[in-house]
């Protein structure tokens, strides 16, 4: 497939159409729940029990009657709350607020049955809920720690909002007192936190009432706190290493890619096939769903996977992105946007052992550095503590250099326990110090062999990775490789076709004029020199342009 290529995709009215037209009722339940709750929190707070007495009131002691006003409350907070997984179509969030809101009826009918309106509010939000209930279908996977502080975030200012907002709007008989915002602002976190406020006398029912409200609210939202943090830690630590073992397995017998290997880093989540014997490994990014390359397993369950990969993403309002895959008709087919993103640089060994590495050059390079006392060295795990300790040394050094950082998402990043258990190639000076090293991970394209990290000093001699790699080839080939994969080169050939697309033609412009393209340009210019056989990289994704946008902005964060 040529760069040029690209799959027809829906247009953008279309799309913002037709996602109207899938999620509307989804909408409609949220916010009529999210409604719902906030009307009954609002009227919790601005009836009295004497303004509005029922039949049924009348008969109730009067603590009890307060009770059911502060369940209302509190089930209004959590209406609230739920109004967001409710968004999201997660089935348990229908569950809650299907009980919550049954609940919520059942109070209004025996406490408040004089408010019509508030029973007819509830009645018509159970209806929707129960109504739409196959639209929340989506299951629980909390994968994102991040999301877990947004909503414990969110439970404690829903909270606090509430305390704020009512004690500025109170009577001045309920206290004696009247309040300004920030005073309600910091009566409210006292009583929140359960510090109180001993200098405040209530002087009616409503005032104690209110003043436990809070207490309670603070307990609520405390607990809300709990859950939201520990939901996603649990996860990563129960759920998530299993998962890894399992992928691992599955790696091991179908992996066909040199970027397989970061597959199964912590960075990375999981979605399995039905048969659990393929998987997807991917990150979500600002609801952006990265996939590193194609699914793993038979073949036969590549393309279900993929499709179903793509409603799960559809189902949690994702838009999907798959880097670096090998299969670019099934993405086609598929209805996704291909569009090339650069180019990979593999070296035939055989070819650059038996011609190029006997160019003038390269002989030259090599006769310097062997008489000038530099040392090749290969290391095989277990390693030293020492050699580690020089490896760290050199990287540490490296990323002093302008422009030098950890990456990850594509490639791994130094830690101690990573590069114990991968081959080192090191340069040593003529002192013995060590001033480069290249790392290799296990590739699993047959017959290729790849590398991770290519650092050295500040200040190395001249050509130093380039004496490395021309040793570290002559090595390889002697255990029998046939090729070397030097990773891919960002933009390179993006627009350079014969009949690139409108958005090639804009990235490769915009390429030309970014200062940080710069370096792409010249890690293409020094892989040039090893003669590579070049090899053509896309993207497929959903969105269109804005979605591309987006993922860019993913991508970026995620590396």
């Amino acid at each position: 497939m040529t760069s040029s290529e690209t799959y027809p995709e829906r247009t953008a009215p279309g799309r913002i159409l037709e996602a109207l037209k899938a999620n509307w009722s989804v909408w409609l339940v949220s916010l009529a729940t999210l409604a719902n709750g906030l009307f009954d929190i609002f009227q919790a707070l601005s009836l009295r029990y004497y303004q509005h007495p029922n039949v049924i009131g009348l008969f109730l002691p009067f603590g009890l009657y307060h009770l059911s006003r502060s369940l209302t409350v509190l089930l209004g907070f959590v209406m609230a709350y739920l109004a967001f997984y409710l968004f999201r179509r997660r089935r348990v969030a229908w569950w809650l607020a299907t009980v919550g809101t049954a609940i919520a009826l059942l109070v209004h009918v025996i406490t408040q049955s004089h408010l019509w309106y508030k029973i007819v509010s509830s009645a018509v939000t159970l209806g929707l809920l129960v109504f739409y209930r196959y639209r929340f279908s989506v299951r629980s996977e909390p994968n994102s720690i991040k999301r877990g502080f947004l909503f414990a975030a969110l439970s404690v200012v829903l909270a606090v909002l509430y305390g704020t907002i009512s004690f500025w709007l109170l009577d001045k008989r309920d206290f004696g007192i009247t309040f300004s915002l920030p005073d309600a602002l910091i009566r409210t976190l006292r009583q929140f936190s359960l510090v109180g406020n001993t200098d405040l006398t209530p002087y009616t029912f409503y005032a104690r009432w209110f003043l436990e409200s809070i207490s309670i609210l603070g307990i609520v939202a405390a607990g809300l706190v709990v859950y939201n943090l520990f939901r996603p830690v649990a996860y990563r630590v129960a759920i998530l290493p299993r998962m890894r073992d399992e992928a691992r397995s599955i790696l091991e017998k179908y992996g066909n890619s040199s970027y397989d290997y970061f597959k199964i880093w912590p960075d990375k989540t999981y979605f399995f096939s039905q048969s659990r014997n393929t998987f997807i490994s991917y990150r979500t990014i600002g609801g952006i769903a990265l996939v590193l390359g194609d699914p793993i397993g038979p073949q036969v369950e590549l393309e279900t996977t993929a499709l179903s990969f793509l409603r799960f993403c559809a189902d949690n309002g994702w838009t999907a992105s798959f880097l670096v895959p090998e299969s670019i008709d099934m993405y086609g087919r598929m209805g996704l946007s291909v569009l090339k993103i650069g180019e990979e640089a593999i070296v035939d060994l055989e070819e650059f052992t038996t011609k190029t590495v006997k160019e003038k050059n390269f002989r030259h390079l090599k006769r310097r550095f062997e008489r000038e006392g530099f040392q090749y060295m290969r290391y095989k795990p277990p390693h030293s503590s020492t050699l580690i300790d020089e490896v760290e040394e050199v990287s540490r050094e490296w990323l002093t250099l302008p422009h030098r950082k950890e990456f990850g998402f594509f490639q791994g990043k130094f830690e101690r326990n990573y590069i114990a258990t991968n081959n080192l190639y090191l340069v040593r000076e003529p002192g013995g110090r060590a001033t480069a090293f290249v790392n290799e991970i296990p590739s699993y394209s047959p017959g290729e062999a790849t590398f991770d990290m290519m650092r050295h000093r500040p200040g190395a001699h001249p050509g130093t990775m380039d004496y490395l790699f021309m040793t570290l080839m002559e090595t390889l080939i002697n255990d029998g490789y046939r090729f070397l994969n030097l990773g891919l080169v960002p933009f390179a050939g993006v627009g350079e076709s014969p009949k690139p697309t409108i958005l090639e033609r804009a990235i490769h412009q915009l390429s030309e004029y970014l200062n940080w393209i710069v370096s792409a340009k010249g890690l293409r210019q020094y892989k040039l020199k090893f003669q590579p056989i070049w090899k053509q990289r896309f993207i497929a994704y959903q969105g269109g342009p804005v979605g591309l946008l987006r993922i860019g902005l993913a991508v970026n964060q995620a590396v």
